[in-house]
């Protein structure tokens, strides 16, 4: 009795719709049931579950228009920056913006820049559905690239890298996705990956075409700048070198000066980053970090040139810092007893020794600043005779001393001013002693020289 009530069970569930809805399909018109089974396997492979893969796509789709979209808004703000358009910064207007400046907001902007928040807004978004198609369907690799494309755009350049990186386990011949991990490795600061996915993308490319000049030459331009971050210069002036072969006229403008830029001391990277870092400084009056950033650089050169340039500049901050003494110092150990001194490093030095041998003066250290104009004296620049006359006036109550260096100053050139103090202290010395004739002679000179 018991066995066939289950009987009869079974039966009814092998005939209810439920259950002949739950059998396996036959396989398409053409494909025997084992290949339908294969191709079922490989697609749940390839693309997961059937329901899954569909919602992978709708959310992959939507991430390729809002990425899209992203591109053209970016494209909108590149022409506003072009043309010069839009580009300018103001408060917020019309009804919401009157609104936002009553709540505080006093934020200028400007289309331009509310057309790049638009831009970051679609890449966002789509940043969240490419993200979601992999949670949905992992082996939907498509979506990897393009989720990586996205970090590119948002200038989040680990995250892009690391994707790269996966990416590249599964297609290791493939020199664009090289060069993406690569760039996106540079952008990040990570210069030893940089340096392995460019130099990968550039053997990749010239392996497979066998033709140098097929290779994509910002692939040379930036494994040359990776190898300078990571100071191997040789390396780095080579790939640029080769570069330069390749590439157009602007662009080898760019590479020449890079180049310039690392033989500035003779391939000491190092040295021309702490140069810049000064300039930097400097430009934003941030004084003491740009006396340390020559210091480095002096501690880094490698060449006389180098070194030379560097002592020359930061003397040059120390004395605009309120440091004339070590100024000063510096400048004596650059210019004396050399004979091959540049122009411009005796013209600063002597320049520094009269002026501050003027403000010892105005400050009432007469003496400490004869020791000044005496030491801009000793070495020849353009107003080398400027220290003449001031030592003669110093020297006005001595009138032998007086009149020694007030001739003195006279064969040097002289300002207009400079000069008719010369002749005063010439007239009046002379006219002290008694000496008339030389009196008479040197107010001639005074009156013909108004």
């Amino acid at each position: 009795m018991f066995r066939a009530l289950i009987f009869a069970l079974i039966c009814i569930v092998l005939t209810s719709p439920a259950y002949a809805a739950k059998k396996k399909p036959k396989p398409p018109a053409g494909i025997d049931s084992t290949t339908n089974l294969q191709a079922d396997s490989l697609s749940r492979k390839l693309f997961g579950e059937k329901d899954d893969e569909s919602q992978a796509r709708r959310e992959f789709d939507k991430g390729k228009e809002d990425f899209a979209a992203g591109q053209a808004f970016l494209a909108e703000a590149d022409s506003m920056r072009q043309t010069g358009q839009d580009t300018t910064l103001k408060k917020p207007s019309g009804l919401f913006g009157i609104l936002r400046q009553q709540f505080g907001d006093t934020t200028y902007s400007s289309r331009e820049k509310e057309t790049r928040k638009r831009a970051e807004i679609a890449f966002r978004q789509a940043e969240k559905e490419f993200a979601r198609v992999l949670k949905i369907a992992p082996s939907m690799k498509e979506a990897r690239m393009w989720l990586a494309a996205t970090y590119d755009m948002l200038r989040e350049w680990e995250k892009s890298a690391a994707i790269y990186r996966e990416i590249l386990n599964d297609r290791q011949g493939e020199d664009r996705l090289w060069f993406n991990y690569g760039y996106a490795s540079l952008n990040a600061g990570q210069y030893d990956k940089a340096v392995t996915g460019l130099q990968q993308a550039i053997d990749i490319s010239e392996l497979i075409s066998g033709d140098p000049a097929k290779t994509p030459n910002t692939y040379r331009v930036y494994a040359a700048e990776a190898y300078a971050r990571t100071y191997q210069d040789k390396l780095a002036l080579n790939m640029f070198r080769t570069a330069h072969q390749y590439a157009d006229a602007p662009t080898a403008g760019e590479i020449q000066r890079m180049i310039d830029w690392i033989l500035w001391d003779d391939g000491g990277i190092l040295a021309a980053e702490h140069r810049d870092e000064a300039f930097r400084a400097e430009n934003e009056n941030r004084w003491q970090d740009a006396r340390r950033a020559y210091e480095s650089g002096i501690s880094a050169a490698r060449t006389e040139k180098a070194h030379d340039e560097l002592t020359w500049r930061l003397a040059l901050v120390e004395f605009r810092d309120n440091s004339p003494a070590d100024a000063l110092a510096r400048m004596k150990t650059l210019v004396e007893g050399r004979d091959n001194v540049r122009e411009e490093y005796r013209e600063s030095y002597g320049k520094m020794l009269y002026a501050h041998a003027q403000n010892l003066q105005k400050s009432g250290d007469t003496r400490g600043a004869l020791n000044y104009f005496l030491q801009s004296t000793t070495f020849p620049w353009s107003a080398q005779g400027a220290g003449y006359v001031e030592i003669a006036q110093i020297a006005s109550n001595d009138l032998d001393t007086a009149i020694e260096h007030a001739t003195k100053a006279l064969s040097y050139p002289l300002t207009k001013e400079q000069q008719r103090v010369a002749y005063q202290i010439l007239e009046a010395s002379y006219r002290s002693k008694g000496n008339w004739e030389k009196m008479k002679y040197y107010r001639q000179l005074l009156d013909s020289n108004p």
